[in-house]
């Protein structure tokens, strides 16, 4: 039995080769209309070229309707919601992410997300929606796992965002991170200015991480979360349905054919046909190489400053949050539950499925 890389964790398993390798970037475009568009985790087998997306929970409430990705938050016995997490098979380390999707945030306390986010630093670039406002979209950014509320811009209004499809895109460079919807960029947070100078760090988003969709109970949070969510979930308003046409990623790092290797078995070329629309190019850079790769177009002293920062983060990777970190009971929730804290509510489950 194999863990994929997201949640894996080599030390705590049954053997360090329990986890499956970190499929990297490749250029593609997913309509959900395919046949290795989406899998069931239980079904998956480690190899992106079977599956662009997985549903990280069971039971799923994700699946393909048409050509449609579906993300279902349903009721339980506890008057609880249970929602899905659907997430990417390839890890991206810079790029642009463009999704065309409609949320599934039709009444008060029902949350829906569009993410980058690598759950083992913390790092996290967002689209979240809430249901007590329909007309736009938050967007925020977190550094290994620092949980900073003020740093979140709201969208300009667009039409109701759980009745019509809009393009949401993302656009992630080692100096600046762009927020767009339908084409119109309405933030833009510049690496320059998230230097720290306590820690002595750019509180950047920089490590490589997954894409991800999630639906989730908002109402049924802490306080925080339910208050910023809009209050309980009005469940007489439902279905609660996100759904997701399509997903365009174009890699930073290109020219490298990536190389899918499962663990003790012979190598098999992720090649996707073009009838799935998908290429092959990627950069498999990790560490190190994509650190030289990031920085090669830059000044010496550019080099030099950022070979020293990635040396500082890698060091105090996995550390917990800091001092900055909300200190009510918001973040006890709103980071907690899907697509993040449902691994603790959903905990069983999850290790059964991947039980490394």
């Amino acid at each position: 039995m194999y863990c994929m890389d997201i949640n894996c964790e080599p030390q705590n398993s049954f053997s360090e080769s329990s986890c499956w390798g970190r499929p990297h970037c490749v250029e593609s475009s997913v309509d959900f209309g395919g046949h290795r568009a989406f899998a069931d985790i239980a079904a998956y087998n480690g190899d992106p070229a079977t599956a662009a997306f997985v549903s990280q929970f069971e039971p799923s409430n994700a699946r393909i309707g048409g050509d449609e990705l579906q993300l279902e938050l349903v009721k339980q016995g506890d008057g609880k919601g249970f929602g899905a997490t659907v997430i990417g098979t390839r890890a991206i380390q810079y790029g642009t992410v463009t999704t065309v999707m409609r949320s599934g945030c039709a009444a008060a306390g029902v949350v829906s997300s569009f993410i980058i986010r690598n759950d083992k630093i913390g790092d996290e670039i967002d689209f979240e929606f809430v249901g007590k406002d329909t007309s736009t979209v938050q967007s925020n950014y977190y550094w290994h796992n620092q949980l900073d509320y003020t740093k979140m811009v709201t969208s300009p209004p667009m039409s109701d965002t759980t009745k019509n499809f809009h393009t949401y895109q993302i656009q992630w460079t080692p100096d600046q991170i762009v927020w767009l919807v339908d084409g119109a960029a309405f933030r833009t947070v510049k690496r320059s200015d998230t230097w720290d100078p306590a820690l002595g760090t750019f509180k950047y988003p920089d490590s490589e991480a997954y894409v991800s969709y999630s639906i989730w109970d908002g109402g049924a949070g802490a306080q925080g979360t339910s208050e910023w969510a809009g209050g309980a979930t009005r469940w007489g308003q439902g279905p609660f349905v996100a759904s997701v046409k399509s997903i365009d990623i174009s890699c930073y790092y290109k020219g490298n054919e990536t190389t899918y290797t499962p663990p003790g078995g012979s190598s098999s070329e992720d090649r996707a046909s073009r009838s799935d629309k998908s290429s092959v190019k990627s950069d498999s850079r990790t560490g190190a190489d994509a650190d030289q790769a990031a920085t090669s177009d830059d000044s010496d002293d550019a080099k030099s400053e950022r070979e020293s920062e990635r040396s500082g983060l890698d060091e105090s990777a996995g550390d917990g949050p800091s001092d900055n970190e909300p200190s009510d009971d918001a973040s006890d929730a709103r980071r907690s539950a899907m697509p993040r804290a449902a691994l603790a509510t959903l905990g069983a489950a999850l290790l059964v499925a991947l039980a490394g």
